[in-house]
Parts: structure tokens; sequence; C-alpha cells
């Protein structure tokens, strides 16, 4: 396996995601407003001008298909996203201070990154938290914990109305402490 830099591969990594989802958005934004259909089998794509300004901005948002819609949509993005009290600053700061380096974990000498995936529904709550890059056990619950007793965010807004979001978060478990630390990182207790 090869060793790199881990602050800055994960840099790179963010910086790409970043706009490679900034290159999509774009790219598949219909700045004339147009209604366009896709193709599906025999069927036959309509441009239609005389819906013009018709069109809900909830045409313009992505939905996060891979996030259960059995309560309504579930969104990637939307006009206002949701906010942590305080802001992300503070959530991170909120996720810092409340998971627990698991003790058999830094026995194991185990670090590695978890990527907890969760939805900021209407009411602002967090639900189906789940762990889609694990590490041990112990880690993937304890991020779980945390995100479940997390408070009330404001809510994502599209069209004036509060709509569920969903975020995908990563968090770092590191043994011993970077130079370069940003984002959600978690020490050993002796360390922080």
């Amino acid at each position: 396996m090869i060793k790199h830099d881990s602050a800055h591969y994960d840099m790179k990594q963010i910086a790409c995601v970043f706009f490679s989802i900034l290159i999509f958005i774009i790219s598949c934004k219909n700045s004339n407003n147009n209604k366009i259909s896709s193709i599906s089998g025999s069927q036959k794509t309509e441009v239609s001008d005389t819906n013009r300004g018709k069109q809900k901005a909830q045409d313009n948002f992505i939905l996060d298909n891979t996030s259960s819609q059995d309560n309504g949509p579930v969104y990637m993005l939307c006009e206002n996203m949701p906010e942590f009290p305080g802001g992300e600053k503070a959530f991170n700061e909120y996720m810092r201070n409340n998971i627990n380096y698991p003790k058999a974990a830094v026995t194991d000498k185990k670090e590695g990154r978890v990527v907890v995936k969760f939805i900021i529904n209407p009411n602002g709550e967090p639900v189906d938290v789940e762990i889609i890059r694990k590490q041990t056990p112990e880690m993937n619950d304890e991020c779980i914990r945390v995100v479940k007793g997390m408070p009330k965010w404001k809510p994502g807004i599209l069209d004036e109305k509060p709509v569920s979001v969903s975020y995908n978060v990563t968090v770092r478990f590191l043994l011993t402490k970077s130079d370069i630390l940003n984002g959600i990182y978690i020490l050993p207790s002796k360390s922080r």
C-alpha cells in the first residue's frame, strides 16, 4: 500500500470531489429554463418553450438517488442548505469533541477514515444514519452514536419549504497529531 502525506492527499481528494460536483451541476443546469425530458425506450424528447418560466426550482437541484425517497425527495443540494447551530466550524468542533477514539482501536493501532451518511429531514433532525466507508465496528458505532445525538439543524429550504438533504461526512481517526489538521479528526484522548 502506498503511503501518502495524508493531509495533502485528503485536500487533493476534497478539491477533486468539489470541482467534479461543481462541473456536474453547471453542465446539468438548464439556463434557458426549458422543459427537457429524457429519452427512455421509444419515447421522444420534447423541448417546450411554452413551459418556459413555469418550471419549479426543484428541477434544477440534484436528488440523492442513493437515499430512500419514501418520505419525500432527498436532495444533495438545495437553495438554502441545512445549517448546524453555529455553522460548519461549530459542526466540526461538535464532532471532534464528542467522538471518542475507541480504546480497542488505540491498543490495536488502528486508524483510518469513516464516512458517515445521514439526512437532515425537514424538521432539522438527523435521520437514516449509516456508514458508507467502514473501519472497526467500534469506530463506526462511535460515529453513528454522535451523529444520531446531534442537536437539531436549521433545515434545508427549497421553494420556501423545508426539505430533506443528505450529507456524507468523513471522520479521520489518527493515532498521532499531525502539523496540518483540518476537517473532522479524532485523536486518542491523551493527544487532544
